[in-house]
């Protein structure tokens, strides 16, 4: 507080002449420097001598008739920040408060005031004061009538002490201001190091900017397994020499050693492999105290379990299970390849679609295990005539492509085709019976026959068709006369066309069931054709096409729509309160208008977000920063995302942490084989168990027997789907299972 600044007083009397005496005493008209107040006086007698520096302070003061109007204009000026030192309080104010009211009501608001009574009557005394306000050592009692020296004397003695209290609250207050930075700096550097040393899972190692090793825990230590004479260097430099002799990819570690060197302030994420098979993720970020960079923390963490399971999925992704060869998945990116080859070399290839010839009979007379050995062995006789360049690629069922690569002419695709063929003139021996088999072959030729990988592919199929319809067991090329059914492909699309302008689709509904409460939770919406004469057509028989052509996006629109009305319906009948699941292509994505579409038909059909599920599959997410941003939107706005088909596609973990999944929903074909020897009951019980580690909800589709059911009910499977329960239904059969569910469970029969 400035030492010049004006203290402030108040007198707070029900007579106006009180408050012109206090005036009187308390100020007067000579300039300040020509005073000479009574305590000055007083000092000349009592010291001898006069002391200039000792004058009255410069008062400030007002006035207030009742105590209420007192306490009002001393609430004013500490609200303004410009509080009073002393008050004069008179202990009777008739009508209003009277002192002893008023000065608890200062205090109240003002608890470091100064407070002077002023009274005359005797019957108050010093102990009945007490006794109402308590002992307070800024209360004194001035009887009336006063003199001047005591006024005087009391109003310097107790401005200063409110001066030098106002003063030692500041300094304290400062005192603590800087004591409570330093202390939350050392707290922070503190929780740093304590944190990162108690990450027990991780082998943590701090060293500090000159290379010094400033500290490490002891699983740091059990990871490297180092000498005591490394460690007793605590030099960084030597540690490292130790490690690079233990890990397979020295040469890439060493370069990012190297470049937080150049970039200290650089924060590093890699992978590090063992000689000895072990797998570990490093990070290493600065160390910093009061924004100073003092050092770098490196964790290490164990990732060789996940790294392996991460790799078998990724297989499983790309590869066929049954036969070992490359998926479609895994065929697309080859034949992209193959066509950047191209175009930086003019090196052409060649595709051959391959269809076994009455497969499916002799898959259905015989056996399905059969039928899988003859796929297999298939497989051998054509790699045999393959070379290492070319690709050969399951598509599914008896559908087989080869890329061939470096082809010269055409006429070298037509030798590769007659030595495949050639591959089936023996015969097959299945359960000691003897099958003769054969194939047909389209071929095509990059990039006369199509400069895109589904053009190719489709015109390939066109060709194999057209050998087939020859007779089959022979190859043919592709020919523009082909193309006659791209023909038929515009007049489905016409009608596909008029389709969504007539309205001529309807919803179907397959209920999904939790396995612990075993209640109908959702329904997933299914879209089908009513065509008006050819009845009623399943979606795979338009839905690639409305992708192909984008009509899936009004089409979609329409799906969301409908299903979200017809939930709203069963919600404003009373009927249990179920999510709906809506499939959503890639397409309707990379529009950049899905979130507000999306929002404005829940904002139409009135249905909370919670209630609505998204279906989207694993290869839309792969490495597309705009799905993924557009999925992190919707997440946020309550709806509920589910990754389906999930095993089919690239199955990374790297993805299922960047993006808000709810839950998983394991493909049909690892369930329908849970009763086979074929391992995929432990892809299973992997996924599950993964999803459980990172907090996602597990659905499995496709369930068909009491078998596959009870399996999933041992893994602790959270959701189930299949015709063991229910096929896809129409919106009033799904309305009778709903009130069904109200009283029924998961065991009744009427479910099932």
């Amino acid at each position: 507080m400035s030492q010049n600044q004006n203290l402030r007083l108040i007198i707070i009397d029900d007579n106006p002449a009180i408050h012109q005496d206090f005036i009187k005493i308390l100020m007067t008209s000579k300039p300040r420097e020509k005073q000479e107040t009574d305590i000055q006086l007083m000092e000349k007698t009592l010291f001898g001598e006069e002391n200039k520096e000792n004058l009255l302070p410069q008062f400030e003061i007002d006035t207030a008739t009742q105590g209420k109007e007192g306490f009002e204009k001393i609430a004013r000026a500490v609200n303004n920040g410009n509080p009073y030192a002393l008050a004069f309080v008179d202990i009777r104010m008739p009508p209003g408060w009277d002192g002893i009211e008023t000065i608890k009501h200062i205090w109240e608001l003002d608890s470091s005031i100064q407070i002077v009574i002023c009274t005359a009557y005797s019957d108050y005394t010093w102990e009945e004061t007490v006794e109402q306000l308590g002992h307070k050592d800024n209360l004194l009692i001035l009887k009336k009538p006063f003199d001047t020296v005591s006024v005087r004397q009391l109003a310097c003695a107790l401005t200063k002490k409110w001066q030098l209290m106002q003063e030692s609250k500041e300094y304290t207050s400062s005192l603590e201001e800087r004591v409570r930075r330093r202390t939350e700096s050392l707290n922070k550097s503190l929780s740093m190091m304590r944190a990162t040393l108690e990450s027990s899972a991780d082998g943590i190692l701090v060293v500090s900017n000159d290379g010094t090793i400033s500290d490490f825990n002891n699983k740091f230590i059990d990871i490297w397994h180092f000498p005591e004479s490394v460690i007793n260097t605590h030099k960084f430099d030597i540690m490292l020499e130790y490690i690079f002799t233990i890990i397979n990819n020295a040469d890439e570690f060493s370069e990012q050693i190297n470049k937080v060197r150049v970039n200290p302030g650089e924060i590093i994420l890699g992978h590090i492999k063992f000689k000895d098979n072990r797998i570990f993720e490093y990070y290493a970020q600065p160390y910093t105290i009061d924004n100073q960079m003092i050092g770098r923390v490196w964790s290490f963490r164990d990732i060789s379990i996940r790294a392996s399971l991460e790799e078998e999925l990724q297989y499983q992704a790309t590869h066929d299970l049954l036969t070992g060869l490359p998926n479609r998945v895994l065929l697309r990116d080859r034949l992209k390849q193959a066509m950047a080859n191209y175009d930086r070399n003019y090196v052409q290839f060649g595709i051959l679609f391959l269809d076994l010839d009455r497969f499916k009979l002799i898959n259905d007379s015989i056996s399905h295990e059969a039928g899988d050995y003859i796929l297999c062995s298939v497989t051998e006789r054509l790699k045999s005539v393959l070379r290492n360049e070319d690709t050969l690629a399951r598509l599914g069922g008896d559908e087989f492509i080869v890329i061939a690569n470096n082809i010269k002419n055409i006429n070298n695709l037509a030798d590769l085709a007659k030595k495949l063929l050639e591959t089936f003139d023996d015969h097959f021996i299945v359960e000691g019976n003897e099958v003769m088999l054969s194939t047909s072959i389209g071929v095509c030729l990059y990039p006369d026959d199509g400069k895109n990988v589904d053009l190719l592919l489709r015109n390939a199929d066109i060709a194999m068709y057209h050998a087939k319809e020859l007779g089959a067991n022979q190859y043919q090329f592709y020919t523009d006369e082909l193309n006659e059914k791209n023909h038929e492909r515009l007049m489905k699309e016409m009608e596909l066309r008029q389709a969504i302008e007539n309205n001529e689709f309807i919803l179907y509904f397959q209920p999904q069931f939790d396995l612990k409460s075993e209640k109908l939770v959702s329904v997933e919406a299914l879209i089908r054709w009513q065509h008006p004469a050819r009845g009623l057509i399943p979606p795979l028989d338009f839905i690639p096409l409305a992708e192909e052509t984008g009509l899936i996006v009004p089409i979609g629109e329409w799906v969301l729509r409908s299903a979200l009305k017809q939930i709203k319906k069963w919600q404003n009948e009373g009927l249990p309160e179920i999510r709906v699941a809506v499939n959503i292509t890639t397409k309707q994505f990379k529009l950049y208008n899905l979130v507000n579409t999306i929002t404005e038909i829940l904002k139409e059909t009135r249905v909370e977000p919670k209630f609505l599920e998204l279906e989207l599959t694993e290869n839309m997410i792969i490495n597309n920063v705009d799905i993924i941003n557009t999925v992190h939107q919707l997440k946020k706005m309550g709806i509920q995302i589910v990754l389906d088909d999930f095993g089919t596609g690239y199955s990374s973990l790297n993805y299922l942490r960047q993006i808000p999944i709810d839950r998983l929903k394991i493909d049909q074909s690892y369930v329908q084989n849970i009763d086979s020897k074929r391992g995929d009951d432990v892809i299973i019980q992997a996924i599950i168990a993964m999803a459980k580690g990172m907090n996602l909800e597990v659905l499995a589709e496709g369930v068909e027997s009491e078998s596959q059911l009870e399996y999933l009910k041992k893994q602790k499977c959270g959701e189930v789907q299949g015709f063991y329960f229910s096929k896809p239904i129409s919106a009033n059969d799904c309305e009778k299972l709903l009130r069904q569910c109200v009283t029924s469970n998961l065991e009744d029969e009427t479910l099932v």
